[in-house]
């Protein structure tokens, strides 16, 4: 645990608030169409739809704070549908 903080504090240091939310939102944006893909597979269905769902949000949550245009909130949600339908989530 004390690489993760370490990992942590160098990105701090290293990077502008504004990319480490986008990079954030990206990867929260990764994990939803992930668990969307593994519950369209069949494994454990409602609990992975649920998953994609929340991680669906998390990442709109983080690109709404990467920054004040919206931009990388339209980009995220963009790159999700390429992946996950419109309204399956």
């Amino acid at each position: 645990m004390s690489d993760l903080l370490a990992e942590a504090e160098r990105e701090i240091r290293q990077k502008p608030r504004e990319q480490i939310e986008e990079e954030t939102a990206f990867k929260w944006a990764a994990r939803a169409v992930a668990a969307y893909r593994v519950f369209r597979s069949g494994h454990m269905r409602d609990q992975w739809l649920r998953d994609a769902e929340h991680y669906q949000d998390e990442a709109c949550e983080h690109a709404a704070l990467a920054d004040h245009s919206g931009e990388v909130l339209r980009a995220v949600r963009e790159w999700m549908r390429r992946y996950i339908p419109p309204g399956a989530l």
